[in-house]
C-alpha cells in the first residue's frame, strides 16, 4: 500500500507544487524561465561579492532576495500560480522591504518588522485556497513600507542613497501590478505579450533593479577598498616614521639607569619621547628627557611628532634649559597645530641629582611615589606668549623619577572605571615595564608611554 503525502485541500504534495500546465501555456511563460535564470545569476553574483567582502551585508541581503525570486519564477513556470508561488511571494516582499532599507542606508527601519506577522501568516495560508483572500496582504503592506522608505531615502540620504531611492521609485509602480486586486480593479494585465511570450512588468523591472543596484554597490565596494588601501598606506608610512623617531634603545647615561616602554593603542600613536645625553658648562654629564602627547592619531599625529622630535634634537645642541626648549617648541607649533595641541614635559637631570623641569600641560612626574608639584604652562601650539617656568628638585641615590603619558592614568576597565592617579602613584616606584603592563591589563584606552630614571652611584 503506497502512502501519499497530502497537504492543504487533500491533493498530493507534488501535484500542488507542480500542477499540470498545458504546453501552450508553458510556451507563453517562457520569459518566467528566462528571468528565473537571470535572478539566480544575480543571486550568485551578489553572494559571491558578499563572500569576498563580508563587511558589505547588503550583498548578502540582495543575494537572498534574488534567490527567492528565482525560485518563485521556476515554480510559476512549471506549475502556474500555486501554493509555493504565494508563499514565496510573501517571503520575497518581506525581504525586499528589509533590503531596500539596508540599501538606502536608512538609520532606523525596525518599524518595518511590524509587518512581518502579515508576511508569515500569508506564507502559510498560501497552501489553503479557502484563505486566498490574504494573498494580496503582503503586497499591500510592502508597498506602504517601501513608499515610506523611499521618502526617507530622498530626505535623509546623500547622493548615493538618493540614487538607490530613485531606482526603487522607478520599480514602485511596477510592483503594484502583481496584486490580483490591481488587475480586478483596473482590468489591466500585469504582463505584455510580445512574440507570443508574456513579459511581466514586475520581473522586467526587478531585473533592471538588480542590475542597477549591483552597479552602484560594486562602485561602493571599489571606493571603499581604495579608501582602505589609502588608509593602510598612511598607517604604514606613519609606523615607519614613528619607528625612526621613537628610540628602540636608550643610551647609557652615567649616574642614571633609564628604562622606557612604549605601547601604542592603535596602528600609529601620538606619544613621543627622547632621551638625550647633555653636558653642563663644567663638562659633567647629564641627561635631557622629553616626553609628550600629540592630540589626534594616524599620519597627521606622526608628522607632528616628527616635527617636534626634529626641533628638540636641534635645540639640544644650543640650550639645555627645559623652559627655553618648550618656548621654542611652542613657537614652532603655533602655525602647525591645525586646531590641535601637544602636551610636553622637558626634564634635565644633572649628575649631582638636580632635576630641572618645565611642563606644558603634561602629567607631572612621580618621585618617591608622589606627584611633583610643578608650575604648569599651556600645551604647545595654543598661545604665543606662553611662558614655561622651571621647577627644581633633588633626587638622591636610589630614588626613581617616573614620567608617563595619560594612557596610564586614563586606562579604563570594562565597567568604565579609570585607572586613576591614586593607582598610578601607588605603582610609580616600580619598573617601567611593570607600570605599563599594569595599565594595559587594567584596560588600555590610549597610547601608553612610561620612562623611569633611577639614580645610581
Amino acid at each position: 500500500m503506497t502512502a501519499v503525502l497530502l497537504l492543504g485541500p487533500g491533493q498530493p504534495l507534488l501535484q500542488q507544487l507542480f500542477p499540470p500546465v498545458p504546453l501552450i501555456e508553458q510556451v507563453h511563460r517562457t520569459p518566467m524561465l528566462i528571468f528565473g535564470v537571470l535572478y539566480f545569476c544575480l543571486a550568485v553574483a551578489y553572494l559571491a561579492l558578499w563572500r569576498a567582502a563580508s563587511d558589505f551585508r547588503v550583498f548578502r541581503s540582495m543575494g537572498i532576495l534574488f534567490a527567492v525570486l528565482g525560485a518563485q519564477q521556476f515554480f510559476e513556470y512549471f506549475g502556474g500560480i500555486g501554493a509555493p508561488v504565494w508563499s514565496l511571494r510573501a517571503l520575497a516582499v518581506a525581504i525586499l522591504v528589509e533590503t531596500a532599507a539596508e540599501a538606502m542606508r536608512i538609520r532606523n527601519f525596525r518599524w518595518t518588522r511590524l509587518f512581518w506577522p502579515v508576511y508569515l501568516f500569508a506564507f502559510f495560508t498560501g497552501w489553503y485556497p479557502s484563505l486566498a483572500f490574504v494573498n494580496d496582504w503582503p503586497v499591500v503592506c510592502s508597498q506602504a513600507a517601501l513608499a515610506i522608505l523611499i521618502i526617507q531615502g530622498f530626505r535623509h540620504g546623500n547622493r548615493r542613497d538618493r540614487a538607490i531611492a530613485a531606482v526603487f521609485t522607478a520599480y514602485f509602480p511596477m510592483r503594484m501590478t502583481i496584486s490580483t486586486a490591481f488587475t480586478r480593479i483596473t482590468g489591466i494585465e500585469n504582463y505584455a505579450t510580445i512574440g507570443g511570450w508574456r513579459w511581466q512588468y514586475t520581473t522586467c523591472s526587478l531585473t533592471l533593479l538588480g542590475a542597477a543596484t549591483l552597479a552602484i554597490f560594486v562602485r561602493d565596494l571599489i571606493n571603499d577598498r581604495r579608501e582602505k588601501q589609502r588608509m593602510a598606506a598612511e598607517l604604514a608610512a606613519g609606523r615607519a616614521v614613528q619607528q625612526v623617531l621613537i628610540p628602540e634603545e636608550i643610551l647609557t647615561v652615567e649616574g642614571f639607569n633609564i628604562q622606557s616602554v612604549y605601547k601604542p593603542y592603535g596602528e600609529v600613536g601620538g606619544d613621543f619621547f627622547q632621551v638625550l645625553p647633555v653636558k653642563s658648562d663644567s663638562g659633567a654629564g647629564g641627561v635631557l628627557v622629553i616626553i609628550g602627547d600629540v592630540s589626534g592619531k594616524g599620519m597627521p599625529a606622526a608628522m607632528t611628532v616628527s616635527l617636534l622630535v626634529g626641533t628638540v634634537r636641534t635645540l639640544a645642541h644650543y640650550t639645555q634649559s627645559p623652559g627655553d626648549i618648550l618656548a621654542a617648541m611652542n613657537q614652532r607649533m603655533l602655525a602647525r597645530s591645525h586646531g590641535g595641541f601637544t602636551t610636553c614635559l622637558v626634564l634635565r637631570a644633572d649628575p649631582d641629582g638636580k632635576l630641572t623641569i618645565a611642563n606644558a600641560g603634561h602629567i607631572a612626574p612621580y618621585l618617591g611615589g608622589k606627584e611633583l608639584p610643578l608650575e604648569n604652562g599651556l600645551p604647545l601650539g595654543l598661545a604665543a606668549e606662553t611662558a614655561y617656568h622651571e621647577s627644581i628638585f633633588q633626587v638622591t641615590q636610589g630614588q626613581q623619577i617616573t614620567l608617563l603619558t595619560d594612557g596610564v592614568v586614563e586606562a579604563r576597565d570594562k565597567s568604565g572605571a579609570l585607572f586613576g592617579f591614586d593607582r598610578t602613584a601607588a605603582i610609580s616606584t616600580e619598573t617601567a615595564e611593570s607600570i605599563a603592563r599594569a595599565a594595559q591589563h587594567f584596560g588600555q584606552d590610549d597610547d601608553i608611554t612610561v620612562l623611569t630614571l633611577l639614580r645610581t652611584a
